[in-house]
């Protein structure tokens, strides 16, 4: 693989993740919504639903993980895992975005529901997965995973904004803004995947390395790692963080400074707009210095900036201060995504050189755990402390040490996890340097295999 991939190849990966952003908070936004209300099935229904189904992931990701490291095919370790999902998502799309009624059985809803997340796993993991073998440098696996994330959080910004554009536009209601919606993915899934699979390369793996091990004693000497374990840890605080953020920031808005719901709704996207557009900036701080040492200065600069909402909502709040507190927060989002992955490959890579084979499928797929479990979390969490501690009422009356206590856990929640994946992270092994360590002994193991199957070949005419 080359040093710097072509731009035309990196977009190309990237571009999957427009599926990933058309389903992630738009899914809680406005799915759960859809079947609750305008399905006739209720919120514990289907929040019940939601929450087990989540839990389905924590087993079907590692088995993924497991499939792509031990089961390649011609076409290599990736290519054929996101063409397979395909067939499977497409009508599971169409049926959770057009759902027959109302009224909507829970057996249904669990079906298509359950084929949706195994779709997406089978997309997600590999995907993932795929970045150490074809982003060979230090930097240029951050830059590969930050084409995916500008892409997912563009098409997040746009289903977010779509039903406010449709009933703008015309009398749509809410049930055909959502099947609008299904239509911008059924149309994109295919077209992305394709030109990933068509562009980007998938390195067959080498027959002479080690074969990936997924024998209890194996995976148990993995997860013994202290370095796995502190990017895992920094995965679930980071989920804990921003998800805790987007859970209760309408609480925040409303009670806290006195801006309504609708336009709440709005400011949030000024939040993720500012992420989106620091990314390149922290990225480039990266390559300057150390990805650990970025990832720091990213959630430093989270913990101290969000603690600016709480004299601004003290100073009796308003639209203007709470939009100045979004923006300077929201230089954060997102990042963390970029560099706690690309430091996964470079862990992957270590963990290749040390005598194990190459187990992205694995890490990645416990990295998604990771970031699953915080983001369940995240709900419990500040709800259970606004509920319990702080006796907050979102539709009732709340008293001003009511609205205090709300404000000091929207505040507490982010602040700690942020500041805690920053010690995680102060001292990390896998620098710079370390990585061209390890990527030099890989390559020379596989010079001498090459010449082991060819003895006649000599190293100048090796690929």
């Amino acid at each position: 693989m080359p040093a710097k991939l072509p731009l035309r190849q990196v977009v190309a990966y990237g571009s999957v993740g427009i599926p990933f952003g058309a389903v992630g908070l738009p899914m809680a936004v406005f799915i759960a919504p859809l079947y609750a209300r305008e399905m006739g099935m209720g919120t514990a229904v289907v929040g019940l639903i939601f929450m087990i189904l989540r839990f389905w992931d924590l087993f079907s990701d590692p088995v993924m993980g497991w499939l792509v490291d031990t089961k390649p095919s011609r076409l290599g370790k990736v290519r054929h895992w996101l063409l397979g999902a395909v067939p499977v998502l497409l009508p599971a799309v169409w049926f959770l975005y057009n759902p027959i009624g109302p009224p909507v059985s829970p057996i249904f809803l669990c079906i298509i529901l359950f084929l949706f997340y195994i779709g997406t796993t089978m997309i997600a993991t590999p995907h993932q997965a795929w970045a150490p073998s074809i982003a060979r440098s230090y930097d240029e696996r951050s830059r590969l995973f930050m084409w995916r994330e500008l892409f997912t959080i563009v098409t997040m910004l746009v289903m977010l904004a779509l039903p406010q554009i449709l009933a703008q536009a015309g009398d749509v209601d809410f049930a055909h803004q959502i099947s609008i919606m299904g239509w911008f993915l059924l149309i994109a899934l295919p077209i992305t995947i394709g030109a990933a699979v068509w562009l980007v390369p998938d390195p067959q793996p080498d027959p002479n390395a080690p074969r990936a091990s997924f024998h209890p004693k194996a995976i148990l000497k993995a997860l013994r790692e202290a370095t796995l374990w502190r990017l895992l840890a920094a995965e679930i605080f980071i989920g804990i963080a921003i998800a805790g953020t987007a859970g209760t920031f309408l609480f925040a808005a409303e009670w806290g400074f006195g801006v309504s719901s609708g336009l709440a709704s709005l400011i949030l996207m000024i939040h993720f707009i500012a992420g989106f557009a620091a990314m390149p900036f922290w990225v480039w701080i990266s390559k300057r210095t150390e990805k650990f040492i970025a990832m720091r200065f990213v959630a430093l600069w989270s913990a101290l900036t969000y603690i600016s909402y709480l004299p601004l909502a003290m100073m009796g709040g308003g639209l203007v201060p709470l939009i100045v507190a979004s923006l300077v927060t929201g230089f954060g989002y997102g990042t963390p995504f970029i560099l706690l992955r690309s430091m996964m490959a470079d862990l992957v890579e270590a963990e290749e050189v040390r005598g194990g084979a190459n187990r992205a499928g694995l890490f990645y797929s416990l990295m998604s755990g990771a970031y699953k479990t915080g983001a369940s979390f995240a709900i419990g969490i500040p709800y259970i402390l606004l509920g319990v501690l702080v006796g907050f009422n979102p539709s009732g009356d709340n008293s001003p040490e009511t609205v205090r206590g709300l404000m000091m856990v929207f505040v507490g929640v982010p602040v700690c996890s942020y500041a805690i994946a920053a010690l995680l992270l102060w001292r990390y092994p896998i620098t710079r340097a370390e990585q061209a360590k390890a990527a030099a002994a890989i390559n020379a193991g596989g010079q001498a295999n090459l010449e082991a199957l060819h003895p006649t070949v000599n190293k100048g005419d090796a690929p």
